[in-house]
């Protein structure tokens, strides 16, 4: 009994359990928890708002303290005049404490601190809308993959019906050859026809393999994972006004934000440049304290001091074009943004406007493409039925059933490319 066990023992390791099935929302969630590209999103936004606080050091005040502490020692000695010694000192030490405080302050630079404040917000402003740049990105991303992984399972689907009717037909076909009916040509037209099902029964499997490890990927977890997904129901695009979406798209296209904080950062870099045509003006303040005894460090305070304040003034007159050609440079890259910009919005109502005319089409093919469907199963249930009477010929079947598979792969496609394109219009349009 007990070797039995030993025996049956590892075959529940070895049962796989059934694939969990995903609907798109937990797709999306798990992708938003497990990308890395989100995540590596949020620290650089971390980082961005390190870099706020950081910005301040120029405006505010630098504030040292420090301590120092000496020993002097010297040997005897002996003073001489002409040859003859006159005084003689002996071996000597002193010892020396100090404690001293600065505080240096910036009081103007032709305002390059406030604009590197204003630079710091910027880019962590920048940056934040990059983090949702990239949460949009990964919802459009897992959505496509989703439907990409729906599409290739309904076609396996319509595939292994197409084979299920070809051996149907086969078995018909040598039913009716055994008897004479049909000549033996009818019998190798049919055993094509059902191992080419079974050809596309295998590429399609592999598409659909290819499809689910996309998706895990895109969710951030292994490729090879089991995973199923499913849609309770399929709810066709809404049509969508051009005009309300270049508007749309216009306002909250991330990728036209993120270039519009840039054009605002280059415009803050240019007055920081600017800056440096004016004097510079600081001042310090230090003091110390201390002697021969380190309670003077700690203790009476009224003796053994030093104050100083300091107004410091520095103004850069020429330093070999330099400072021209920075600022020259900087104007440039600010300028050149506006340019950039044009040329996106172009790009995004080129966009908008190729989406939109590709979901129109898709929404009147999938009404044509339903009624396709019912018309084709209708002539394979005529050319099947004239078959059997010998009132046609096979190919004629044969054909109706290609028909059907045809429109019902078409159905398919247009129905979920349809899906991915709205995610991607909606993704132009910065509403995911």
């Amino acid at each position: 009994m007990r070797k039995l066990m030993l025996l049956i023992l590892p075959l529940f390791f070895t049962i796989q359990l059934p694939a969990e099935a995903l609907s798109l929302e937990e797709c999306i969630q798990l992708a938003l928890k497990n990308n890395p590209d989100i995540r590596i999103s949020e620290k650089r936004t971390q980082i961005a708002e390190e870099d706020v606080l950081q910005s301040y050091n120029n405006i505010l005040p630098n504030v040292g303290i420090g301590y120092s502490g000496s020993s002097t020692s010297q040997g005897p000695r002996t003073r001489y005049f002409e040859g003859i010694p006159f005084d003689t000192t002996g071996k000597s030490s002193s010892l020396q404490h100090g404690i001293g405080v600065s505080v240096k302050q910036n009081i103007y630079d032709g305002g390059q601190w406030w604009n590197s404040i204003k630079l710091a917000k910027n880019d962590l402003y920048g940056s934040r809308i990059e983090r949702e740049r990239m949460r949009q990105y990964v919802i459009k991303d897992v959505t496509a993959k989703f439907y990409t992984v729906l599409k290739a399972q309904e076609l396996l689907k319509v595939y292994e019906k197409s084979l299920e009717n070809s051996r149907e037909q086969l078995k018909k076909s040598a039913e009716m050859y055994k008897i004479g009916q049909v000549a033996k040509k009818d019998l190798f037209k049919a055993q094509v026809n059902e191992g080419n099902d079974r050809l596309n029964i295998i590429a399609q499997k592999a598409v659909y393999k290819n499809a689910l490890a996309d998706l895990n990927q895109a969710m951030g977890r292994n490729p090879d994972e089991q995973i199923e997904v499913m849609e309770k129901e399929y709810i066709k695009p809404e049509p969508t006004a051009l005009d309300f979406a270049i508007e749309k798209a216009f306002a909250n296209n991330h990728e036209l934000l993120v270039m519009q904080t840039a054009q605002t950062g280059s415009e803050m870099q240019y007055k920081i440049a600017k800056g440096s045509w004016f004097p510079s003006v600081s001042t310090s303040l230090n003091y110390s304290r201390g002697g021969e005894d380190f309670d003077l460090v700690y203790s009476k305070f009224d003796e053994a001091w030093n104050t100083s304040l300091n107004l410091n003034l520095s103004w850069s007159i020429f330093n070999g074009f330099q400072r021209k050609t920075a600022i020259q440079k900087n104007l440039l890259n600010y300028k050149i943004y506006d340019d950039h910009i044009a040329k996106k919005k172009i790009e995004i109502r080129n966009q908008i406007q190729s989406l939109i005319e590709k979901l129109n089409t898709y929404m009147e093919m999938i009404d044509i493409q339903e009624l396709n469907i019912v018309s084709a199963q209708e002539d394979l249930r005529l050319a099947q039925e004239m078959y059997r009477l010998n009132s046609a010929t096979l190919l004629e079947v044969l054909d109706a059933q290609m028909a059907l598979t045809r429109a019902r792969q078409q159905l398919i496609s247009t129905k979920y490319d349809a899906k991915i394109a709205e995610a991607e219009l909606a993704f132009l349009m910065g509403t995911l």
